[in-house]
């Protein structure tokens, strides 16, 4: 069913959340990536139900059917107060219930970001792909014009520069990708600046964690580099790392994705049995 919040500025996030009902065990927070959305992933929510497992989340600001300029968001400090807003609906929705974080690309970057800063009480978190350490090399002259303009031109729209085909080994996963009237390629300064800085300071504090993380990655990821997943594990006892080999940037849209889908649960069993 539809779900919706606000948070400061009167924007409107809307999303979803989906309960298994009586039988309910665990309920995720899902955080997706840059310019995509909730809606893409009703097929994992439709999947966790058969397990019990609720499934909620907002499109990010700037994201599919939220309000927002396309593509910005002002800071992190805008995602702290969604994740906390959610939250906090969550464990009225669902008093008692084990609650866990999941976060794929920049959302993964965004909720280790918050792990580490807010320590939250959760059950613990699930992340993919997430941005610590691009497969690229932005150039130089894109890394000075974010560091020179964010405090001037915050809003100032580029293109992400996404590779549409390294998503997925799936080529319909891809057309569906390019036919999506509500996925976009856009990316602010602000956000750019945010997401790099973030990821600096997670690599730099990983041993922090104080939750039980799951943390994927597709070893041929030519969107977000395996290393960066790689070095945050290497950090914390507290990570469980799987490199999935072969794998793109979706994990849970490549043609093993029944076994990525099965390796969440076993983790998520593990962690309310």
């Amino acid at each position: 069913m539809d779900f919706s919040i606000k948070i400061s500025k009167g924007l409107v996030l809307r999303g979803l959340i989906s309960s298994p009902g009586e039988k309910i065990r665990a309920v995720i927070i899902f955080i997706h990536g840059l310019g995509e959305h909730i809606h893409r992933y009703t097929d994992w929510y439709g999947s966790l139900a058969k397990e019990g497992i609720g499934f909620t989340g907002v499109d990010l600001p700037g994201h599919g059917m939220s309000d927002g300029k396309k593509g910005h968001i002002k800071s992190f400090a805008v995602t702290d107060e969604m994740i906390e807003i959610i939250h906090d609906s969550v464990n009225k929705t669902f008093p008692g219930i084990p609650v866990f974080i999941y976060g794929h690309s920049l959302g993964g970057g965004i909720v280790l970001d918050y792990l580490i800063r807010k320590n939250p009480r959760i059950k613990g978190a699930i992340i993919t792909s997430p941005w610590l350490k691009l497969s690229f090399e932005p150039a130089k002259a894109k890394l000075l014009l974010a560091s020179v303009t964010r405090n001037i031109l915050p809003g100032l729209i580029q293109p992400s520069g996404l590779v549409v085909e390294h998503i997925s080994h799936d080529k319909e996963v891809v057309r569906k990708y390019k036919a999506d009237p509500l996925v976009h390629d856009k990316i602010s300064i602000a956000l750019f600046d945010s997401a790099m800085k973030a990821a600096r300071h997670t690599l730099g504090h990983a041993s922090e964690l104080a939750v039980p993380l799951l943390l994927m990655h597709g070893s041929e990821d030519m969107i977000c580099s395996p290393e960066g997943s790689r070095q945050f594990a290497s950090a914390s006892d507290l990570v469980e790392l799987k490199i999935w080999e072969g794998g793109f940037h979706e994990l849970h849209n490549e043609f093993f994705k029944k076994d990525v889908f099965a390796a969440v649960i076993e983790w998520i069993n593990r962690r309310i049995n």
